[in-house]
């Protein structure tokens, strides 16, 4: 098996972004006054050494997670691949 990168997760987004008609999404910040912001989309969270898939709506804080909990990247990489692969038929 081949380790998965984080870098081969960002591109597995970046297409899922692509087939829903979203912008590629830039990174996630703050305004000067200090609200969040983010563009519509899919985009990776990270933390406790795992990965999830987030969908983030146009409103400052609106994000819903796509995949439940996080996971290994290999276990990501699979979850995402499905819905890409469940898309085409």
């Amino acid at each position: 098996m081949r380790r998965i990168t984080v870098g081969q997760l960002e591109t597995l987004v970046r297409r899922l972004n692509i087939e829903k008609k979203y912008k590629p999404v830039r990174k996630v910040g703050r305004y000067k006054n200090g609200k969040f912001k983010s563009d519509k989309g899919f985009h990776l969270s990270s933390a406790y050494g795992g990965y999830k898939l987030v969908y983030s709506d146009k409103d400052e804080s609106s994000q819903s997670n796509v995949t439940s909990g996080y996971a290994p990247k290999r276990e990501l990489f699979d979850q995402i691949n499905a819905i890409l692969m469940y898309k085409r038929f």
